[in-house]
């Protein structure tokens, strides 16, 4: 299996102050049910050079009150997650990051729980979205 296709510790949103930022100040793009919550940053010279790991986080999160149960909520994030996962390649492929830390939040709005087919593609389409947004500036 290709190295490609990975969501390693590096790509995941974990820094409480960085998700802080990205709820406060982050954009949004609605693709029904996902909503996507980013910003982007962009890298001065300054700072230190970051690989291209932490150029890009992503988190993901399903409400406790559309889906009281943990087992819920817990197979609505890990369908987030593989669909992100297997979305990201083509994302870096057609994103231009020069000199910019992007992070990412996908949020799960429906009240049903979709198949992962469904799922990958909204997260596809609103990766392609935020590729638009992401070459236009």
């Amino acid at each position: 299996m290709s190295k490609v296709f990975t969501y390693q510790k590096t790509d995941k949103l974990k820094s409480r102050k960085q998700t802080q930022h990205l709820f406060s100040t982050g954009q949004a793009i609605h693709v029904f049910p996902i909503r996507l919550i980013y910003t982007i940053e962009p890298i001065t010279s300054s700072t230190i050079t970051p690989s291209l790991a932490s150029l890009l986080q992503a988190g993901v999160g399903a409400p406790s009150r559309t889906f009281r149960k943990a087992v819920q909520r817990n197979r609505v994030k890990r369908l987030l997650r593989e669909a992100y996962r297997l979305e990201k390649p083509n994302f870096l492929s057609q994103a231009s990051l020069d000199h910019k830390r992007v992070n990412l939040f996908f949020l799960y709005t429906d009240g049903l729980v979709l198949t992962q087919a469904v799922i990958q593609a909204k997260v596809k389409e609103a990766l392609a979205l935020l590729v638009t947004k992401l070459n236009k500036s």
